[in-house]
């Protein structure tokens, strides 16, 4: 695609008729951020979590992917109220910055310690992962149902990428203010990051109210078992995105890997976060107008390449050595490409291949299938930590070099699968049964 016709389409986008989404966009990239795990982890280590409780506090929002097998279940009761559901959760889900600061407050002051504090901080960030995974998987649904398939290739990219690039620019000078204000204020300084994300998720709900109508979206019934195989092209997809996805969870979290086994400070694991999301703004901005004209696929069988040299390139950050710092900043820099890329052509990988309002059903046995996968993966790496803890960087090399494997098998299953034609799927219609 030329940068003119790219410019023209961030133009489009910048029309008051998207107005609402863009400040669904702002919302949404604080609360990611803010009260994410590029802030959550340095926060449960610092509080003395143990690192691999702390990687298993990723496993949670895995949950979240598995749940979306409900919510075909849950349209149906509520009869196709696609709007209320989603603000429901959404409204439960997206404040979890305001639970996190109390429990910042709480452990700054002694009054929540020990497996209490770990135990709240789970509940916290896996009942609010689980919601907000429904809520997000949802949106995909809702603008769906109430854009055309043109005026979706143009706002979804976009939608990440202006929500990235807001988290980004919040998480770099919040890294410095974290590594300048605990050695200060101690874990009160917590209370900062998390209680503006609490502010702003509040405020998403409110721009949620403001989306036009989806009206009523009924998926219909799973067909008879006889009808009910999936397409060679689905069976594919899912195939090696659920390598993919066990590849993902096997990886150790890099914020656990930079403070706990290479020496850093929290304050630098934000900062790699925040280059990594920076680099994610640009890849978000570059695939999503490459995807508009492009190839799906290819891009997605790309993306698993990538996220394999990701892998490998903390394998070379040993802990102590003076270079340490540039491989972890190249693999949070080739983990973001990998994933912006990924995860936009596999939505619209899914859109392409899934027609009408089943897209909601096949997109939660997509969620499911992932999640399950990555949740695997996850504790598997927990388990290798826990009992490897001692060794310290060979536990976590062998599980980065785990990961890299997995991506080059899903790379290669994406290549054999890619002869295989695409399907043309119709939009969802709203009401439409």
């Amino acid at each position: 695609m030329s940068g003119g016709l790219a410019v023209q389409e961030w133009q489009r986008f910048a029309a008051p008729r998207f107005r609402t989404y863009h400040y669904l966009a702002m919302t949404q990239g604080v609360v990611a951020v803010l009260a994410g795990f590029d802030v959550v982890i340095p926060f449960a280590l610092a509080v003395g979590t143990p690192p691999f409780i702390a990687v298993l506090l990723g496993v949670l929002p895995l949950a979240g992917g598995m749940a979306q097998l409900l919510v075909p279940r849950l349209l149906d009761r509520t009869e196709g109220n696609l709007r209320g559901l989603t603000i429901f959760v959404a409204a439960i889900a997206e404040p979890r910055g305001l639970y996190l600061a109390l429990l910042a407050l709480g452990a700054a002051t002694g009054l929540i310690t020990g497996p209490l504090l770990v135990l709240l901080l789970a509940i916290v960030v896996g009942l609010g992962s689980v919601l907000g995974s429904i809520a997000t998987a949802n949106l995909l649904s809702w603008h769906s149902a109430v854009l055309t398939d043109e005026e979706r290739r143009l706002t979804v990219p976009r939608l990440m990428a202006v929500s990235l690039g807001v988290g980004a620019v919040l998480l770099l000078p919040m890294a410095f203010l974290l590594d300048a204000m605990v050695g200060a204020v101690g874990l009160y300084a917590y209370m900062i990051p998390f209680s503006v994300a609490g502010l702003f998720g509040v405020a998403e709900i409110f721009v949620l109210r403001r989306l036009r109508h989806p009206g009523r979206v009924i998926v219909p019934p799973p067909p008879a078992p006889a009808d009910a195989e999936p397409t060679p092209e689905l069976d594919s997809f899912l195939s090696f995105s659920g390598v993919n996805a066990l590849g993902m969870g096997v990886a150790p979290a890099m914020s656990v890997f930079t403070i706990s086994v290479v020496g850093l400070s929290a304050g630098f694991s934000m900062l790699v976060a925040s280059i990594g999301t920076l680099t994610m703004v640009g890849a978000a901005a570059y695939f999503g107008a490459k995807l508009t004209h492009g190839s799906s696929s290819r891009m997605l069988r790309n993306s698993f390449a990538i996220r394999a040299a990701a892998m490998f390139s903390p394998l070379l950050a040993l802990p102590a050595a003076p270079f340490a710092p540039i491989f972890l900043i190249a693999s949070a820099m080739l983990g973001a490409v990998g994933f912006a890329s990924g995860s936009l052509a596999a939505n619209e990988r899914l859109f392409r291949l899934i027609s009408g309002p089943a897209v909601i059903r096949h997109h939660a046995r997509y969620l499911a299938r992932t999640s399950g996968a990555m949740t695997a993966g996850q504790l598997g790496g927990a388990a290798v930590i826990a009992l490897g803890g001692p060794l310290g960087y060979p536990a976590f090399a062998a599980l980065y070099a785990t990961s890299a494997t997995l991506r080059v098998i899903a790379f290669r299953q994406a290549t054999v699968a890619s002869a295989v034609p695409a399907l043309t799927a119709p939009r969802l219609e709203p009401g439409r049964a």
